[in-house]
C-alpha cells in the first residue's frame, strides 16, 4: 500500500526527537515569546502588564512602553504609568505559535493525574513548573518543544520540495543536512527565535513561486517578512520574479501579499500608531549603516571562527557550486537567481547591522534564516562532485554536523560568548582561531 506521508513523517519525528533531547536551551531574546501568546490567549492583546513582577525582576529586559499616544519608550528602568509594556520584537511569532501553545498548556494540564506526582520528585524550578502546567515558569522548556517542531517541520518541507527535484533518498538526505549540519539544530531548534519561522516559510515560498503557485507564494512570502523584517528581500525578489513571468503572476502574488499585510499593520496600527512596529525601523548604533567594521563584518559572516557561516556549517560551501549549476540551467535558472540574490542580499544586509555577530549566540545567528535555501543547492552539486571532492564533501558535512551538535549538546559552548569576557566588550575574540566556541568542549568538558 502506497503510503507517501510516511517518509516525511519519520522525518519529522526523528528529527524531532533529536531536537527535544538535545539538552541546550537558549531563550535569551524569544523569552517573553510564551508570555505573549499566553496573553493573547487569555487576555486577548499583546501586553504583558500582567507579569509586572517578572519584567522587572529582569530588569525590562527587550521590553518597550507604548503610550496611548503610540510613542514608544525603549529601553526602559522602570514601570511605565499608563502605557503597554511588550516585548520589542515582532507579535508574529507568539502569535503563530499562540495555537501550540494552547495545545501544551491544556495537554498538560489533562496529564496533571500522571506528570504531578513526577513533578513532586524534582527540585523548584523550570522543569517542575513546566510538569505541573505552568508554562510561565516553564517556558524554557515549552520553548524548547515548539520550537524543535518548527524546525523539525521545516525539515519537512524542506524534503517535500527536494522530492520534487530529485529522488527520495536525495530528498531525504538533504533534509537531514539541513536538520544537523545548519544552525537548524544549534540555533533554530533551541528557543522561539524568529529564525526558526524563516527556515519553515522561505522554503515554503520558494517552492510555491517554482510551481507557479503565485498566491500562495505571496501568502508566505509576506508573513516572512513580518515574522522577520529581513525578508523583506525574498519577499522583494519573489516581487520581482513574478513580475518578470508575467502580469498575472505579479497580481497573483501581490493578491496573497495583501492579506498578512493587512492583518499586522492593522495590528501596528492599534499599538503604534503606524503600519510597521518600531523593531523595523532600527536607526543609530543598532542599525543598519556603513559602519566602521563593515569589511569585518563582511569576512566574518561567512569565515570568522566564532560566527562564520561556512566554518560552522563548511558542507554549505558546496551550495555554491549547486547555485552555479542551478543559473547555468535553463529549467533552474530562476531558482538559482532567486538563492544567489537572497543569499547575497540578506548577507550584505547583516554586515551593514553594527551587532553583526548576533550578540550572545552560537555560531552565525544571523545567517540561519537562509539554511533551507542553501540545502537545496546541494541536490545539483552532489552528483556532479568528483570521487574525492565527494569524500571532501563528507568531511566538510561530518564536521558540520559536530560543530552543531556542540551548540545543542555543550554548555560552555553556548557560554564562550561570556567567559572569558563579554564578547561586546571583546570583540576580537570572534577571530580567535585557538578558542573557537565549538572546541570549548574539550578545553571544559562539564
Amino acid at each position: 500500500m502506497n503510503r507517501p506521508w510516511l517518509l516525511p513523517l519519520a522525518i519529522f519525528a526523528s528529527v524531532f526527537l533529536v531536537y527535544i533531547i538535545s539538552p541546550i536551551a537558549t531563550p535569551f531574546d524569544s523569552r517573553w515569546t510564551i508570555h505573549t501568546a499566553l496573553s493573547l490567549i487569555h487576555e486577548h492583546d499583546s501586553d504583558l502588564n500582567e507579569y509586572l513582577p517578572l519584567l522587572e525582576k529582569d530588569h525590562f529586559y527587550a521590553i518597550e512602553c507604548v503610550l496611548p499616544s503610540g510613542e514608544r519608550i525603549f529601553p526602559i528602568q522602570s514601570p511605565c504609568p499608563g502605557g503597554r509594556l511588550s516585548a520589542i520584537y515582532p507579535v508574529a511569532v507568539p502569535l503563530l505559535v499562540a495555537p501550540a501553545v494552547a495545545i501544551l498548556e491544556g495537554g498538560l494540564k489533562l496529564s496533571q493525574p500522571i506528570l504531578r506526582p513526577l513533578a513532586a520528585s524534582l527540585p523548584p524550578g523550570f522543569r517542575r513548573s513546566f510538569l505541573e502546567g505552568d508554562l510561565v515558569g516553564g517556558s524554557m522548556p515549552a520553548e524548547l518543544i515548539i520550537a524543535s517542531a518548527v524546525v523539525a517541520l521545516a525539515a519537512v518541507v524542506i524534503f517535500c520540495f527536494a522530492r520534487t527535484l530529485t529522488n527520495v533518498p536525495m530528498a531525504a538526505f538533504v533534509a537531514l543536512v539541513f536538520a544537523f549540519a545548519t544552525p537548524a539544530w544549534s540555533t533554530g531548534s533551541r528557543a522561539l527565535w524568529m529564525h526558526g519561522f524563516s527556515m519553515v516559510l522561505l522554503p515554503a515560498g520558494l517552492w510555491c513561486a517554482w510551481k507557479e503557485r503565485w498566491l500562495w507564494a505571496g501568502v508566505i512570502f509576506s508573513l516572512a517578512f513580518f515574522v522577520r523584517p529581513t525578508n523583506a528581500v525574498p519577499l522583494v525578489l519573489a516581487g520581482i520574479w513574478a513580475l518578470w513571468r508575467n502580469r498575472r503572476s505579479a497580481m497573483q502574488f501581490i493578491m496573497g501579499v495583501l492579506p498578512p499585510a493587512a492583518i499586522f499593520c492593522t495590528l501596528n496600527f492599534l499599538t503604534y500608531n503606524s503600519p510597521l512596529s518600531p523593531y523595523v525601523r532600527l536607526k543609530g548604533t543598532a542599525g543598519v549603516s556603513l559602519h566602521g567594521r563593515l569589511g569585518e563584518a563582511l569576512a566574518g559572516n561567512l569565515f570568522s571562527p566564532g560566527r562564520g557561516l561556512f566554518i560552522f556549517s563548511p558542507v554549505l560551501l558546496f551550495s555554491v557550486f549547486g547555485i552555479i549549476l542551478w543559473i547555468r540551467s535553463r529549467e533552474m535558472r530562476p531558482v538559482g537567481l532567486f538563492v544567489a540574490a537572497t543569499f547575497v542580499l540578506h548577507y550584505v544586509l547583516m554586515s551593514c547591522y553594527s551587532d553583526w555577530y548576533g550578540g550572545h549566540s552560537y555560531g552565525p545567528r544571523y545567517m540561519s534564516d537562509l539554511c533551507g535555501l542553501l540545502v537545496l543547492a546541494l541536490i545539483p552539486a552532489w552528483p556532479e562532485l568528483s570521487r574525492a571532492w565527494r569524500a571532501l564533501a563528507c568531511v566538510a558535512l561530518a564536521a558540520s554536523i559536530f560543530i552543531h551538535s556542540q551548540g545543542a549538546w555543550c554548555w560552555p559552548c553556548v557560554a564562550w560568548n561570556s567567559k572569558p569576557s563579554e564578547i561586546a566588550s571583546s570583540p576580537q575574540r570572534l577571530w580567535d582561531w585557538s578558542d573557537p566556541p565549538f572546541l570549548r568542549g574539550f578545553k571544559d568538558p562539564r
